[in-house]
């Protein structure tokens, strides 16, 4: 009985976590657990990678149940709401637009609309890019503690590209960017010739699940003066999206999205 006892907390622990993230004492005080307890379960937890804590110790779902809400179910219910959004970005801008999903220390991009240009950049729906490798990746990254972004930046870095940004200090920089302007633009850090706007999906607790993303051969996209229009639409267009998965955000309008 203990056994199953203490699995009926520690689910009880990762409902009130993904509900709204919290410390010990209030995650103890909102289970009715003895906070000892509730201790020990966060202490088990985050060394699985099912919850993890900031620097505020405030405990968040993990990585590990990340990876398990990326499950097929949930992925078709949310490549079905954005793709009515995918299919009006791509005509309002003539380039491809894309979904792409936060899994792990990735990105993967599952759905793809594309443009009737006569020559198309390639098709990225299943393709997997390294966080740093990406502006979906950065975007994503801005939403996440200084502790998560120094933790990542201290293990592997490929590189991609003749373009790829692996120098930590620099990548520093660009989540500080990205945090502020809320939308990225990336010239061939994961293919040479293509460049690429982000903006991050945001789900109820602030947290990217992913992006939304155009892109276009860096020789024709974006046209000379435009950064900024086609910054501000995929910007837009992923905070309806957010405000659909429950966000709400609060502050200063970013600043221009120019490159």
């Amino acid at each position: 009985m203990g056994t199953v006892q203490s699995v009926d907390r520690a689910l009880s622990l990762l409902r009130e976590i993904a509900g709204e993230p919290g410390r010990l004492v209030e995650l103890a005080a909102r289970t009715e657990l003895p906070t000892s307890t509730t201790a020990r379960l966060l202490a088990t937890l985050e060394a699985a990678d099912a919850v993890r804590r900031d620097g505020d110790g405030i405990y968040s779902i993990g990585t590990a149940i990340q990876s398990m809400s990326g499950s097929p179910d949930v992925t078709r219910t949310l490549q079905t709401m954005v793709h009515p959004h995918l299919v009006e970005l791509a005509s309002e801008l003539d380039e491809a637009a894309c979904l792409a999903l936060v899994s792990g220390n990735e990105t993967v991009t599952v759905d793809q609309v594309d443009a009737p240009k006569p020559i198309q950049a390639e098709n990225w729906t299943g393709t997997r890019v390294p966080l740093h490798a990406g502006g979906a990746g950065m975007v994503s990254m801005a939403t996440w503690s200084d502790d998560e972004v120094e933790e990542y930046l201290a293990g592997d870095l490929a590189t991609c590209s003749t373009h790829t940004v692996t120098e930590p200090a620099r990548l520093r920089s660009r989540v500080r960017q990205a945090r502020m302007r809320r939308v990225m633009w990336t010239h061939g850090e994961f293919v040479d010739g293509l460049s690429s706007a982000s903006a991050a999906l945001l789900d109820a607790s602030g947290r990217a699940v992913g992006a939304l993303y155009t892109y276009g051969p860096s020789y024709r996209f974006p046209a000379r003066g435009e950064a900024d229009r086609v910054g501000g639409l995929v910007l837009r267009r992923a905070e309806v999206i957010s405000a659909q998965l429950g966000y709400s955000r609060r502050g200063p309008d970013p600043v221009s999205a120019t490159s």
